[in-house]
């Protein structure tokens, strides 16, 4: 009688036991899939569209580019963003966050406008629009690394932050030497239109008189002849 006693206690125990651990894991579980704040996962939904973006425009410059340095930029942020969207990649499945894997419509507007474009005019328009695009990013960027709720979010936009703030940085130095390039040709060309020497209407060289063709000598006159 005893040992049935004992043997049901157990028992109970025991179903208690799996019980409180199934529902420990529920939990868990339940925990892991709400645990992201809506503030992490648009950071996270932001910043993969910006990056696909980001790649795109250096792949266009390395295709359309006539500047070395330019497509210097071009190739690492290829390489600098697809780095940091493979990491992005696996936080959101982490974090059982769908990511947005395509360009927003303005951004598809901006490659457009940029791909009739060629030459000095291609890598002039395609510098200012990476110097507006990264500053977007950074300031998404730097929201979260302020204001975001989970720590391993947080944690990637922080180590990413430097390398965006280099593609800043190369990205107006560029500009500014196209900027300046501008500038020196426009004073040079105001310089021309006020110079009173370019201002003296043209003059049109009168070529020399012909002159007049000299009388041809009159005939000598015969002598007489005497018979």
């Amino acid at each position: 009688m005893h040992t049935r006693c004992v043997t049901r206690q157990l028992a109970t125990a025991f179903f208690s036991g799996m019980v409180m651990i199934a529902a420990t894991h529920a939990a868990g579980a339940a925990s892991t899939s709400t645990s992201i704040d809506k503030i992490d996962t648009t950071f996270m939904q932001d910043a993969s569209t910006e990056g696909v973006q980001a790649i795109d425009m250096g792949k266009l410059a390395l295709a359309q580019s006539s500047d070395a340095k330019v497509k210097a930029l071009a190739q690492q942020l290829v390489d600098d963003h697809t780095k940091a969207d493979d990491q992005l990649k696996t936080l959101a499945a982490n974090k059982q966050v769908t990511l947005f894997t395509t360009p927003s419509g303005d951004a598809k507007k901006e490659e457009k406008n940029l791909q009739t474009k060629s030459g000095d005019a291609f890598d002039q328009a395609w510098l200012k629009d990476m110097v507006k695009d990264h500053q977007k990013t950074i300031k998404t960027f730097t929201q979260e690394n302020k204001s975001g709720k989970d720590a391993d979010v947080r944690q990637f936009a922080q180590t990413t932050l430097p390398s965006l703030n280099d593609h800043l940085k190369t990205a107006k130095d560029l500009a500014a030497v196209y900027d300046a390039r501008d500038k020196s040709m426009d004073q040079t060309t105001k310089s021309m239109s006020n110079d009173p020497m370019n201002n003296n209407p043209a003059i049109t060289p009168v070529a020399p008189a012909t002159p007049a063709p000299a009388p041809a000598p009159a005939p000598a006159a015969k002598g007489s002849q005497h018979g």
